[in-house]
């Protein structure tokens, strides 16, 4: 089972994929719960989530797990 980019393009494995899936359901519920917000702040917070999943994923992090822990640790350390 692959879990790394696509040397041959810049696209996930369908299993990488999930993983970013499951990690952004968790980590959205997770900071939704202790921050909740609306609209166009809801918005740029769930793309700034993408965009951290997405470069733990480039660096190497495939265990959902992984990817949630890191995620809200960056996020954590990273405030809109």
């Amino acid at each position: 089972m692959t879990l790394t980019p696509h040397e041959d393009s810049n696209s996930y494995s369908p299993e990488l994929l999930n993983s970013m899936e499951e990690a952004f359901k968790a980590v959205w519920q997770m900071l939704y719960a202790h921050m909740p917000v609306e609209g166009d702040n809801a918005h740029e917070l769930q793309i700034k989530l993408s965009q951290t999943l997405v470069s733990l994923a480039s660096e190497g992090v495939t265990d959902p797990a992984d990817l949630r822990r890191k995620a809200l640790e960056t996020m954590a350390l990273n405030p809109r």
